[in-house]
C-alpha cells in the first residue's frame, strides 16, 4: 500500500504533468477543491479546449447519439441491418463513449452531454426497460415484469449514471426493475442463462461477472441512497467471484466481465478492506507498477495491438476500450493514487 508520503508525491506528479482531464479529476476528489471556484473553472476549461474532448464531441451526431471509432475503440467494423443502438456496436456508441466523459468529469449539465442522454431516453420502454429497440409490440413494453435482461441495459444505466443522470425522475423506474432482477447471491444474469434458452449447452447456476459489473456500477453512481443496499450487493459477488480464482488469473485490468481497476475504486469508496484476500492480490500487482523515485505508476504489460482472447482474456478490439483512459501514465496513477488514499484513510462512502 503506498504510503502518505507517495500519495502527497504524487499529487505532485499528476498536478505538473497530468492531462487536462487527470488534472481537474486530482483536484476535485484527491484535493477536495471546490467545483465552483476560480481555479476549478479555469482547471474545466481546459478539459474543454481537450484535444480529446474535441474530438469525442467532433463525432457526436445531429440527435445526440455516437457511432464511431477514435482513440477509445477501433472504427465499427459493421452496423446491423436494423441500424445502431444506444449500446451496440459496443464500444462506439454513445452509452459507453457517456461512461468515458463521465470518467472525464463531464456531466449533464453540458448541453451535449443532455442530448446524448436525451437520445438514450427514446429507448426508454413504459415499464423502465432501456432497450435496443424503440418501438415494442404493446404487451412487452406495458409488462410490469418484464424477461431479466440485464446485460445491454446495464451499460446503458452506466453511461447515464456516470454522467449525472441517475436521479432524473425518468430513470428511476429503469433502476428499480434492474434492482428486481438481482439474483440471491447478489448479482445479475440474463434469464437465457438460467433457462437455457441462450445456451441450451450452460446452465448459470450463479450471477454473471460481466452483467454484474455494469448492474453495480450504474447504482454505485445514481446518486439515490435507495440504491446502496443493491450496490453493496453487488460489489459482495464481484468479490466472492473474484475469490474463487488463483490469484494469477485476477492479476489484469480487464477479467471475465471485471474491470479490476474500478472495481478496487468502488472497493475503496464502500468500505472494503484492503486486506480482503483478491482486493490483496490485485493492489499489489498494480503496485509492481510503481516507480517511486519518479513518484508515479506506469503501465507494465503487451501493447494494446497484441493482445489476444486466448492469452489475455480479450481481444485487441476490446481491450483497446477496456484500457482507454486506464493504463496512461497519468490515468493509472490518479486512479492509483486515488484508491490507495481511500484505504488509507477509510473515508470511503
Amino acid at each position: 500500500m503506498l504510503s502518505q508520503n507517495q500519495i502527497e508525491k504524487n499529487i505532485e506528479w499528476l498536478r505538473e504533468n497530468g492531462s487536462a482531464p487527470v488534472r481537474y479529476l486530482t483536484y476535485l476528489h484527491l484535493l477536495g477543491a471546490a467545483p465552483g471556484s476560480g481555479e476549478m473553472r479555469e482547471l474545466w476549461e481546459r478539459v474543454e479546449e481537450d484535444p480529446g474532448s474535441h474530438e469525442i464531441f467532433f463525432k457526436q451526431r445531429d440527435d445526440g447519439s455516437w457511432l464511431s471509432g477514435g482513440p477509445w475503440a477501433s472504427k465499427p467494423s459493421y452496423v446491423p441491418k436494423s441500424g445502431y443502438t444506444p449500446v451496440s456496436p459496443k464500444y462506439v456508441t454513445t452509452s459507453w463513449i457517456l461512461s468515458i466523459l463521465g470518467d472525464m468529469g463531464y456531466d449533464v449539465r453540458d448541453e451535449r452531454v443532455k442530448r446524448a442522454c436525451e437520445y438514450n431516453l427514446t429507448y426508454q420502454w413504459p415499464n423502465g426497460v432501456l432497450a435496443e429497440t424503440r418501438d415494442p409490440p404493446e404487451e412487452m413494453g406495458s409488462d410490469p415484469d418484464p424477461r431479466n435482461v440485464p446485460c445491454r441495459m446495464s451499460a446503458q444505466l452506466t453511461g447515464l449514471a456516470k454522467v449525472g443522470m441517475g436521479r432524473d425522475p425518468r430513470l428511476r423506474r429503469s433502476f428499480e426493475l434492474l434492482k428486481r432482477w438481482a439474483r440471491e447471491d447478489g448479482g445479475w444474469v440474463h434469464e437465457g442463462h438460467r433457462d437455457g434458452t441462450s445456451a441450451p449447452y450452460k446452465i448459470w447456476d450463479r450471477s454473471c461477472p460481466w452483467s454484474t459489473y455494469f448492474a453495480t456500477t450504474s447504482l454505485f453512481y445514481s446518486g439515490d441512497p435507495s440504491d446502496e443496499e443493491a450496490y453493496r450487493s453487488g460489489l459482495d459477488f464481484l468479490i466472492w467471484h473474484l475469490d474463487q480464482k488463483p490469484e494469477h488469473e485476477i492479476r489484469r485490468f480487464f477479467w471475465h466481465g471485471h474491470d479490476t481497476v474500478r472495481e478496487l475504486l468502488m472497493f475503496s469508496e464502500a468500505g472494503v478492506e484492503p486486506t480482503q484476500r483478491s482486493v490483496k492480490a490485485i493492489l499489489d500487482w498494480l503496485e509492481g507498477m510503481y516507480l517511486p523515485d519518479e513518484t508515479h505508476f506506469r503501465y507494465v504489460g503487451k501493447p494494446v495491438s497484441k493482445m489476444s482472447v486466448r492469452e489475455d482474456g480479450a481481444s485487441t478490439v476490446v481491450m483497446k476500450y477496456r484500457l482507454f483512459h486506464l493504463i496512461e501514465d497519468d490515468w493509472l496513477t490518479y486512479y492509483m493514487t486515488r484508491i490507495a488514499s481511500n484505504f488509507q484513510t477509510g473515508q470511503g462512502r
